[in-house]
């Protein structure tokens, strides 16, 4: 087996480096043009390819809502037969359950009303039906359309009409967005809707110094009675959110191994030419040793995280969930402890406001704490081994 990447992504990877080195990606206001020029938004790139491109925009500290298109929006986009053309995101935590997309997973695959296909009232393509059944106050109805209670549902509810009413919380890049995908309930389970961001109220969540991270937003958005349009059906939904989960997880595990790398590349650039009492601080082992087990960190985190990206694709299922939760704990890890090996390194300067380092390290902790913390994850993944 060949464990080494292609010409192709090589250049890809390169291009990207390049394009991204003069901190065109990390500056505000560059046109979404650019992205797709640059072909990031290719069906054709598979997600090693993508994580190779996530890496290196954490490299770069990119705001730029790429990751939330491709890695959240993406799945369903394609799924319903959509391009993915304009910034996107997802909406899958709401104000009144579930909290997280693994919530949001399990909530889509818990049956609700009669199927669709053998009633005829919903077709796969995503075409509502004029006559739909008594729903409940969550949006669900019961097999032979009386309301059910089995199933919770998502705290998003689908009308007659097809208009959605709810509150989403922590999305991400919903400032940026121009269309929003919304898991939602309808009379036969979770459906994803495709919503025109600009019918919504978005609250950004913290600005400027408040968010923890600025260059990468989150938002509370607001839907009361918006139209919306059927991407993908309850009978599959289950199935993309699980992919659109997996596929994030994998790209923000990469990015974080960008984040990480560049801290420890401005650490050991630092340690090189600072000199005390006539030599570099590197030769100090007090300073050399922390920033070697960092680097341990960043690459076994790189080589899990393009193992995740290369099992989104070829071994869906168990072995991929399995094999991004592990890329995210090493990742989310890797990132943070070089920011902070980074910033000890510099000293006194690390902690001021000139240093840029502290942008990274808010970008680290962003990674660290999206949708559940390391110990989340380290539970779940704990969860998969041990269900055997």
């Amino acid at each position: 087996m060949d464990f080494a990447l292609t010409g192709e992504q090589e250049a890809l990877r390169d291009t990207a480096a390049k394009y991204l080195a003069d901190d065109r990606g990390a500056g505000d206001g560059r046109p979404w043009t650019e992205v797709t020029d640059l072909g990031w938004l290719d069906a054709e790139l598979g997600t090693v390819e993508l994580a190779l491109l996530a890496e290196q925009l954490g490299w770069a500290r990119s705001p730029s809502p790429w990751w939330a298109t491709v890695g959240l929006a993406g799945p369903a986009l394609r799924a319903g037969g959509r391009p993915v053309a304009a910034p996107a995101t997802l909406a899958w935590a709401w104000e009144n359950g579930p909290d997280t997309l693994a919530e949001a997973v399990a909530a889509a695959h818990r049956p609700t009303g009669t199927d669709p296909a053998a009633t005829g009232a919903r077709s796969s393509t995503g075409t509502d039906s004029a006559a739909t059944a008594v729903r409940s106050s969550t949006g669900d109805v019961g097999r032979g359309g009386t309301p059910s209670t089995d199933n919770p549902g998502i705290g998003c509810a689908v009308a007659a009409d097809g208009t959605l009413t709810g509150r989403a919380i922590r999305v991400p890049h919903a400032v940026d967005a121009v269309d929003l995908v919304v898991a939602a309930s309808g009379p036969y389970g979770v459906e994803l809707r495709l919503v025109d961001a600009s019918a919504v109220r978005v609250t950004p969540a913290g600005a400027g110094g408040q968010a923890l991270d600025p260059s990468r937003p989150v938002s509370t958005v607001e839907l009361t009675g918006v139209p919306s349009t059927l991407l993908v059906a309850a009978d599959a939904a289950a199935d993309v959110l699980a992919l659109a989960r997996r596929r994030a997880g994998a790209l923000l595990a990469a990015e974080a191994v960008g984040v990480a790398a560049r801290a420890l590349a401005w650490a050991g650039g630092y340690a090189a030419i600072r000199t005390q009492f006539g030599a570099p601080i590197g030769a100090n082992q007090a300073v050399a040793h922390p920033l070697a087990e960092c680097y341990g960190q960043v690459e076994t985190a790189r080589s899990l995280a393009y193992r995740a990206a290369w099992t989104v694709d070829a071994e869906p299922g168990r072995v991929a969930d399995q094999a991004v939760l592990t890329a995210s704990v090493a990742a989310r890890e890797a990132a943070l402890s070089a920011c902070e090996a980074a910033i000890q390194t510099y000293g006194g300067s690390g902690f001021t406001w000139e240093q840029p380092l502290h942008h990274w390290y808010r970008r680290a902790w962003w990674l660290a704490t999206f949708d559940g913390t390391v110990a989340d994850v380290r539970a779940e993944l704990a969860g998969l081994l041990l269900d055997d």
